[in-house]
């Protein structure tokens, strides 16, 4: 289909601005899973208005769809439909259709597909949901809709067929310009025509102004994405275009897009992908509010067919997961200075260019930013990276711009691939470092399986601290020696007072005189080849105050995998879980930083010192509060997956209500919120869910 031919579809949240002269009236606002302007959340019994303001008919189409988990937990039937109000106030009915919960509904509810015209003569467009069936127990009270568009609208301002541009926001009325100029860099070579349009059409639609959008055309050879982008920078003077011919790669391309740039900032957008409305101005107002920062990045979508498939709600600024992860990705806005000044991008990494960009960008700065709000949509295609196998030259390329970017930093290290995507650093550890496990126990249960795993690990410069009690001392050394430890690598520690596990705990470690701690709050079994040189070789690096493996339960759930800590209350990450093995993000399957860790627990004995050891009084607790100290002083914490262990006893998570009130009193205050664990996501569970309402 040629582009005079193709009816413009803009997202209803974008024309709402233009149609309805930015009416109160329309409630259109973030929906619940933080999709800005994708999607309305609406609850029961409610109407909600959209003004219009048309000289011809339109078309309205979305899905409507009950919200994940209340098809399944909750019970009863909603009525949703759509009507237009004319000026005389009468009201004519659209569309409408019913959603049905599990109880009545076998199966997972696919949704309703909504399609219907507005007649020209609407002044409104109204959106309805009734509760027609409550059923039995706990009633359906919501309804989403998704995606919904306006389909070829016709503005008074004439425009050629299908042309989206009269109906964009005009930046002196609608926009606002307060903050600094960001240039818009965008490469381009031959994308599905309808990508680019909208791609260019996200920018201008921006409710920030002050932006210019910077076009290379990097040797397409399809005419109608020439004309189109020669049309664009025609009419809008906030665009600049530079022709390439031929073709040099993505980084010559951007790098040519930075020329054209008079920003102070440069932010990256793919000719395939979209930006949310009003992507550019929550960057601007963090500017505002920190004008020394040199980087920012948002979370974002992956979008397929028109529908979020994926969110990828990202952590806090997190240099050990980048490193093992490009998580930044998109929006990503840097200062053009700093970009220039660094050498901008390097053709011998493309595919991943940005990733090595980044990683040379984190050497100069440690100003950078997260905005938790979705304001880049990043569009799976045939030949786009999003799709997963469309470019395999990309992960070669991010495992070189790591391993180059840990050479520069002098640390030694060898890069491995993980999952697509993702990566794996095992740094050389010299085989002299030596590590003190540090055990208190009440009987020997556990510790000669546990320690016959120890034995066969090819870092052999460790060495056991053991406090128990002194009626049960000699019988764990025993043990220890059946399973092939020396006596002369085992210091014992007899607890002639009453047993109290944390203080015990807390003395053996306070014995130490290894360079490495590995404090374990019950004797584990090692599962993984070489995880005591993993953890060794985190523990070893600057700025790291401890490091944690994965600790799998004797049915092989995760016992341990980090803990969040919003609010002073410790959230386990993962507990319980299988799935966690293959999650998309890559926690339980690279390197991440998290607050805390909790079960097994790699420090420098250094480190240990200068925080003053475990603090006995928080018992159960005492790790995380060790972990918390650190990194209030500017250390940081991770979780190395690839380190994995099996506990020998019971699951020791715990929930002690009254340590968990002295844990929140001690750090409500100063960890208001856990920089490593996305605002978006639930605090009640672990498992990385978002927050669906």
């Amino acid at each position: 289909m040629r582009s005079a031919e193709r009816p413009a579809r803009l997202p209803l949240s974008t024309l709402r601005v233009v149609l309805d002269d930015g009416s109160s009236q329309a409630q259109w606002s973030v929906d619940a899973d933080g999709v800005r302007g994708r999607t309305l959340v609406q609850s029961a019994d409610s109407v909600v208005a959209i003004p219009l303001r048309l000289t011809d008919a339109v078309g309205f189409s979305a899905r409507v769809r009950l919200l994940p988990h209340d098809w399944r937990d909750r019970s009863g039937m909603l009525r949703v439909w759509a009507a237009a109000t004319d000026a005389g106030g009468i009201q004519r009915t659209l569309w409408s259709g019913t959603l049905t919960t599990a109880a009545l509904h076998k199966g997972k509810p696919r949704g309703l597909a909504v399609d219907c015209d507005v007649p020209a003569s609407s002044t409104a467009l109204r959106l309805g949901i009734d509760l027609c069936d409550s059923g039995t127990g706990w009633p359906v009270s919501r309804a989403a809709w998704v995606d919904p568009e306006i389909t070829n609208p016709v503005a008074a301002a004439a425009g050629s067929p299908g042309s989206i541009a009269p109906l964009l926001p005009q930046p002196e009325r609608l926009a606002t310009s307060d903050g600094p100029l960001i240039s818009v860099l965008t490469p381009v070579h031959n994308p599905p025509l309808h990508m680019l349009e909208e791609a260019i059409g996200s920018v201008r639609s921006q409710t920030f102004a002050n932006w210019e959008l910077c076009l290379v055309d990097d040797g397409s050879t399809d005419p109608e994405v020439i004309a189109a982008l020669e049309r664009h920078a025609a009419t809008d003077p906030r665009i600049q275009l530079k022709r390439r011919s031929p073709a040099g790669g993505i980084s010559a391309a951007t790098n040519d897009a930075l020329t054209l740039a008079t920003g102070e900032y440069v932010a990256l957008l793919d000719h395939d992908d979209t930006l949310a409305p009003d992507a550019l101005q929550h960057v601007a107002a963090r500017i505002r509010a920190d004008p020394t920062l040199d980087m920012l990045y948002s979370d974002e979508d992956i979008v397929m067919d028109g529908q979020p498939i994926w969110l990828h709600l990202k952590p806090g600024w997190s240099p050990d997961t980048l490193r093992t992860n490009g998580y930044t990705c998109h929006l990503g806005v840097y200062r053009r200075a700093l970009v220039s000044e660094i050498g901008g991008f390097r053709s011998a990494f493309d595919g991943s260019q940005d990733v090595d960009m980044i990683l040379r960008l984190a050497e100069r700065t440690d100003r950078i930013a997260h905005i938790p709000e979705i304001l880049y949509h990043w569009r799976i295609h045939a030949s786009s990276t999003a799709g997963g196998d469309a470019k395999p030259y990309a992960y070669v390329a991010a495992r070189n711009a790591i391993a180059a970017h840990l050479e520069r930093c002098g640390i030694e290290a060898e890069v491995g691939y993980g999952p697509p995507g993702l990566y794996r650093v095992a740094h050389r550890v010299d085989p002299r470092q030596s590590i003190a496990f540090v055990l208190a126990v009440e009987g020997p249960e556990g510790l000669e399986e546990a320690a016959r795993s120890w034995a066969v690990q090819p870092h052999r410069a460790w060495s056991i601290v053991l406090a128990a009690p002194e009626r049960s001392l000699a019988a764990c050394v025993t043990v220890l020696r059946a399973a092939g430890v020396a006596d002369s690598c085992v210091t014992p520690i007899a607890i002639t007072a009453e047993w109290d596990w944390p203080t015990a705990l807390t003395q053996a470690a306070d014995a130490a005189r290894a360079e490495h701690l590995l404090v374990m709050q019950t004797p584990a079994v090692g599962l993984t080849y070489d995880w005591l040189a993993r953890l060794i070789g985190y523990s070893d690096q600057p700025g790291i105050v401890a490091a944690g493996p994965i600790l799998l339960s004797e049915d092989g759930r995760i016992s341990q995998a980090g803990i969040a800590v919003p609010e002073g209350i410790p959230l386990h990450l993962l507990h319980g879980d299988h799935s966690s093995m293959d999650n998309f993000f890559g926690y339980g399957t690279s390197v991440y930083n998290v607050s805390a860790v909790s079960g097994v627990l790699a420090t420098p004995r250094q480190v240990y010192q200068r925080l003053g050891g475990l603090d006995a009084a928080f018992r159960e607790f005492a790790l995380i509060d060790y972990c918390l100290r650190g990194v209030e002083g500017g250390g940081r914490v991770v979780i190395v997956p690839d380190a994995r262990l099996r506990t020998t006893g019971p699951d020791i998570t715990i929930n002690d209500l009254g340590m968990i009130s002295r844990l929140r009193d001690r750090w409500a205050q100063t960890h208001t919120h856990d920089p490593y664990y996305n605002p978006n996501f639930r605090t009640d569970r672990g498992d990385f869910e978002p927050i669906r309402s």
